[in-house]
């Protein structure tokens, strides 16, 4: 157990794994523009963002242990400077916002679409457990995060294996007219790597502040890359053993989770909540934190007045805000995950 938090070093790796994977992850999207769409590369490209998140997870890890960090401000300070610190702050709040209102917009389209309800129910639904979540402290944030982890990966595979068993384990192509958001496979995966590590600084950073040592950091890192991997590389088998038919579809998983298994919608559905869930309570925490210190009314103030916007902003739609919100993350994080790089290099000398 460690001393500051008494929060083990798996619960941990689980916040860090539920912090990064989030609707664009369950709904397959992700992983087909990023990966899918280079064919064979993408497997480089999968194990390359393994590498990234450990290597850039656990430079923002160790820099929230140093510092005992409970926002992402300690880790912009070090790894980007005085001078470019403040602007990548509003940035990283600007990004955190707008996920926030595309989890929230998630779970009401995902609910509508399958079930037939109205688009408020599930949207509200999944503001209230988020709010309700953060309130716990991150403590309790890390436990619940931690805890839907297993499951999530668990219904990951289970999708993956039934799509896989019943295509066949082979590498399709995509259409010759597909064009993947980003030219080469390398600068692909170092883009997915980089919106996602931004994305989820603030809470990797507080993981930092929760931990003792530097090989608790390590391990955290280490699990938590490698949980990553799987589930990437579970998608992206699947995703081109699918190939051409699904290239064009909204949420291929969806399609095909319920085309080779009856159980394969609801099970779908109930991953997709599930990982909407540990990625909006990551962005609500992460935003509140910066605006209020966490443990004050002021910061309960803050999530609330946050949830409200961030659920009235969800109303323009899930597709619209993925579609604005990630690329422009992507690009904004290579500035803070090569300021994470230079820091390792620095510690790594440092250490001789």
């Amino acid at each position: 157990m460690l001393k500051k938090a008494r929060v083990s070093v798996l619960a941990l790796t689980g916040t860090y794994i539920g912090t990064v994977v989030g609707a664009g992850f369950a709904s397959g999207q992700e992983v087909l523009q990023f990966f899918g769409m280079f064919g064979p590369m993408g497997i480089p490209g999968v194990l390359g963002a393994v590498c990234g998140f450990f290597l850039f997870g656990f430079v923002c890890i160790e820099i929230g242990r140093q510092t005992g960090a409970t926002s992402h401000q300690p880790v912009l300070r070090k790894s980007a400077g005085k001078t470019l610190a403040p602007l990548l702050d509003l940035v990283t709040g600007f990004f955190l916002f707008g996920a926030l209102c595309a989890m929230i917009s998630g779970a009401g389209s995902i609910i509508s679409q399958e079930f037939g309800l109205p688009w408020l129910v599930g949207a509200c639904t999944m503001a209230a457990a988020t709010f309700i979540t953060v309130l716990t402290g991150l403590r309790g944030i890390t436990y619940a995060i931690g805890s839907v982890v297993p499951f999530l990966l668990a219904g990951v595979f289970l999708i993956s294996a039934r799509v896989i068993l019943t295509n066949g384990l082979h590498i399709g192509l995509p259409p010759p007219e597909s064009q993947p958001p980003v030219g080469h496979w390398a600068v692909s995966a170092l883009n997915y790597v980089s919106y996602n590590i931004l994305m989820s600084a603030p809470v990797l950073s507080a993981i930092g502040g929760m931990l003792d040592t530097r090989k608790q950091a390590f391990s955290v890192a280490a699990l938590g890359a490698l949980g990553l991997g799987v589930g990437l590389m579970l998608v992206y088998l699947t995703i081109v053993c699918s190939l051409p038919g699904i290239a064009r579809l909204e949420v291929p998983l969806a399609r095909l989770a319920s085309q080779v298994w009856r159980f394969g919608q609801p099970l779908f559905v109930t991953v997709f909540a599930a990982e909407v869930y540990t990625t909006a309570v990551a962005n609500l925490y992460g935003f509140s934190a910066r605006l209020i210190p966490p443990g004050t009314r002021g910061f309960a103030l803050a999530a609330f007045a946050t949830t409200a916007v961030a659920l009235l902003a969800a109303s323009a739609g899930f597709s619209r805000l993925v579609r604005v919100v990630y690329p422009l993350c992507g690009w904004a994080g290579l500035v803070f995950i090569a300021g994470l790089g230079v820091y390792l290099a620095r510690m790594l000398v440092a250490d001789r």
